[in-house]
């Protein structure tokens, strides 16, 4: 009997880099854990939680936004937002997992993802693809145990991000797609306060509060195009070699100016959603300029040509942008 796995890997692509020898961690949290462990530590990015509260800015503005209209007792948002947080945990280490084993014959011939736990067979696509999907079951049932309304917006979404890894086979501009993915956040988190977006759209007397969310959708879903422009960087001279297309190849030497463009239309998506919802105005303001000049600063700052700064201001830009938004909502209340 045949007894290969069916998803074995396939002849690298592109042109072999120089590897170099994969050396298990010696120090901080993965050195204490099994050595069976540290792959799937590895695979869901364990040490870089970072990521985690990137893809839950949405759904915390989400929340933020729908308690912002339907006022809901002091406890109910403090008690959602945890779950919310833990669920995003599962979303995030299925997200990358997916990535990488879409990208695993790509992966060993970047000098920056040679180490992968999937590019380094350390871990085999079965078992890889069953703990990707043991992780979004995670995430549904955690969804629906906060509200069932959650899954109507979850599951489309899941069509979007199964998309995204192979969109860079095919498009140029995939830092939107996954920016329309990770925008979708926003639509759950409001569902999981007990606020329905479909019916916000279709309600006569709601239609400030729909224009507002989808305003609010847009923005977040410009600022992951942003921040993740800004992160395809690390990887643009190896994406280059290996015909891996990215928004940082066809924006070569005019990235800052594209970057800056994106950024007034993500202040003015922020500044509309406020303007619908009948924001306090001074204090809304406040937080239009924290936005802006958050963004200002980080494209002004960033050089592209070096991947420790591209990573520096993809990470820390998240508590700048994203703290000014939290602080535009709080203001409100």
């Amino acid at each position: 009997m045949d007894t290969k796995d069916p998803m074995a890997e396939k002849e690298p692509i592109g042109p072999p880099i120089r590897a170099t020898p994969y050396t298990p961690p010696q120090k901080g949290l993965l050195s204490h854990l099994p050595a069976s462990w540290v792959p799937y530590a590895e695979l869901i990015r364990l040490t870089r939680p970072i990521g985690i509260v990137i893809i839950h800015c949405p759904f915390l503005f989400g929340t933020l936004f729908a308690a912002f209209i339907s006022k809901p007792p002091l406890p109910v948002l403090p008690r959602v937002e945890a779950i919310l947080f833990i669920a995003t945990a599962f979303l995030r280490g299925s997200m990358v997992a997916y990535n990488d084993l879409a990208d695993r014959d790509i992966d060993g011939n970047i000098a920056r993802t040679q180490h992968r736990p999937l590019a380094r067979k350390a871990i085999s696509p079965l078992k890889a693809s069953i703990f990707v999907v043991a992780q979004t079951a995670i995430w549904l049932a955690i969804l629906a145990y906060l509200s069932p309304h959650c899954l109507t917006y979850a599951i489309p979404s899941l069509g979007l991000a199964a998309f995204y890894p192979y969109s860079k086979r095919v498009l140029d501009f995939t830092p939107i797609v996954l920016g329309l993915t990770k925008a979708w956040g926003v639509f759950i988190g409001c569902a999981a306060m007990g606020v329905d977006p479909i019916s916000l759209a279709v309600k006569k007397n709601e239609e400030s509060s729909a224009r507002a969310l989808l305003c609010l959708y847009l923005f977040c879903a410009v600022w992951t195009t942003v921040y993740e422009t800004i992160y395809a960087h690390q990887d643009i001279l190896d994406d280059e070699k290996h015909g891996v297309r990215s928004m940082a190849i066809r924006l070569k030497g005019k990235a800052k100016s594209v970057l800056s463009l994106l950024a007034v239309l993500q202040v003015s998506l922020f500044t509309g959603m406020g303007w619908f919802l009948a924001a306090k105005p001074v204090q809304f303001a406040v937080s239009c300029l924290g936005v802006g000049l958050s963004l200002g600063v980080m494209i002004w700052k960033v050089d592209l040509k070096r991947p420790d700064q591209c990573w520096w201001w993809f990470s820390n830009g998240t508590w700048l942008v994203g703290g000014s938004v939290v602080v535009g909502f709080v203001s409100q209340m």
